[in-house]
């Protein structure tokens, strides 16, 4: 569920690049350290792992949060994992674009320097020895939903504990002003209802509550409410291993099934389940989840 670019190592290169340049009648001496500093600082480079790379990325969208959840809430409902196989700024750039209006030209300009940005790490990503980046990655994400503990929209506990309970569940990641979220609304509600029978049971998480704004509660309780939708939501510590887990997504929305020993199964699904693809997914990976369960 990776975020699947660190442009200041790749600033203090040119710098670099350019000292050396501009002194070259410089001393052997001083050639030979601006060469030893260039080299310290490749080096530096290429042992970033992907998950300090991810951060940065994640860094880069916080610092324009308001703008880039406007971007997010426009994204055209069928975003699937073919459309962020490719590098994830050329997806952003794209989004930038088909949002363009919505932004002031300084705006604009601020959202596609970001997008650049993160073009440039996803490059750096993909250079990581493939052994490096598939077990970072593995370390990373896993195939277990981290453990918790937190709330209900109601302000009733909840922890990890409610996996076991279930022979599989369905936690779906979204957020307040993503229209394609609220559009799947009444679909995941029915799906909580139909899943019932098969001790199933569909869990929400608002990325947007997870600090327990009350207002930001309020918000998504009554988008649920307008949709008719009475699924659970919880939330939780978002400096928690869960919490990053959920701050990590940046496609929405974002549904993945968990086995009743918290495993997740399969590949999270991205785009709403409204999408007949998508619900035909989640339901071969219902199907996995029931067929795999040994029961409490």
């Amino acid at each position: 569920m990776k975020r699947i670019a660190a442009i200041l190592t790749s600033l203090v290169l040119v710098f670099s690049l350019a000292a050396c340049g501009s002194q070259q009648a410089g001393t052997a001496a001083g050639s030979e350290a601006a060469s030893t500093a260039s080299s310290e600082t490749a080096s530096a480079a290429q042992t970033k792992t992907e998950e300090q790379l991810l951060a940065e990325e994640n860094d880069i969208l916080t610092a324009n949060d308001e703008l880039w959840e406007k971007v997010f809430a426009s994204m055209d409902k069928n975003v699937t994992q073919t459309t962020l196989n490719n590098n994830y700024g050329d997806f952003l750039m794209d989004a930038v674009d088909n949002a363009k209006d919505q932004f002031t030209e300084e705006e604009y300009a601020s959202l596609k320097a970001d997008a650049d940005k993160i073009r440039e790490i996803e490059n750096q990503i993909t250079a990581l020895p493939q052994d490096e980046a598939t077990s970072q990655s593995a370390e990373e994400n896993g195939s277990t939903f981290p453990q918790f503990e937190g709330k209900d929209l109601d302000g009733n506990s909840v922890d990890s504990s409610l996996f076991a309970n279930n022979a599989f569940t369905v936690v779906n990641f979204w957020f307040s002003g993503c229209k394609p979220c609220v559009d799947e609304m009444d679909d995941l509600d029915a799906l909580n209802q139909s899943i019932k029978e098969q001790g199933g049971e569909v869990i929400g998480v608002n990325t947007e509550t997870l600090d327990g704004n009350a207002d930001n509660i309020a918000t998504a309780k009554k988008i649920l409410e307008s949709a008719g939708a009475s699924f659970r939501n919880i939330y939780f510590d978002p400096d928690s291993e869960a919490g990053k887990f959920a701050l990590g997504i940046m496609a929405f929305p974002t549904t993945c099934v968990v086995d009743r020993q918290g495993n997740i199964v399969g590949e999270p699904i991205m785009g709403g389940i409204d999408q007949e693809a998508n619900m035909a997914t989640l339901e071969k990976l219902i199907a996995d989840a029931v067929a795999s369960d040994t029961g409490k």
